[in-house]
């Protein structure tokens, strides 16, 4: 098999973990070679997010290292990466991006000048709508490299 083939499948693999990278770090606390790996994303997780307790959401009683809009991009890219449905072309993929980076601007907004209360569930929403095509087009576009396609312009 030649090595482009391989690169879809890396893309695909990389995808899955950044998902499931929130639910890694306290796990890997305690294991010798894997604590490294978890100090890892800690420090990541500090330096990309603001990690506000109150923000956060609790899993089996720990709360998890990212808020739950961080949660729900990591999550997004990854549940893209797994599904990759759908298969969208780039400007459908651009407006879908472009309104889901509206609605968390407004999220954010209207939230920050105390217009309505905070809500996770709108959190996790707007973090999914917006990382979930990217993290299913990032896969299709390296397939697409690794065949020697062109992206789907229309």
């Amino acid at each position: 098999m030649p090595w482009r083939a391989w690169v879809p499948r890396l893309v695909r693999v990389a995808l899955l973990l950044v998902g499931l990278s929130p639910f890694l770090p306290r796990p890997f606390e305690r294991v010798p070679v894997l604590h490294a790996v978890g100090a890892a994303l800690e420090s990541w997780f500090a330096f990309q997010c603001h990690r506000d307790p109150t923000r956060s959401l609790l899993l089996l009683g720990r709360v998890l290292p990212v808020c739950s809009r961080c949660f729900a991009i990591y999550l997004g890219l990854g549940l893209g990466a797994l599904v990759l449905r759908p298969r969208l072309a780039l400007w459908p993929l651009r407006i879908w991006v472009a309104l889901a980076a509206l609605l968390m601007v407004l999220d954010v907004w209207t939230e920050a000048l105390a217009m309505r209360p905070d809500s996770t569930p709108i959190r996790i929403l707007t973090g999914l709508l917006l990382a979930y095509p990217v993290g299913a087009a990032l896969v299709w576009a390296a397939r697409d490299w690794a065949v020697g396609a062109t992206p789907r312009a229309t």
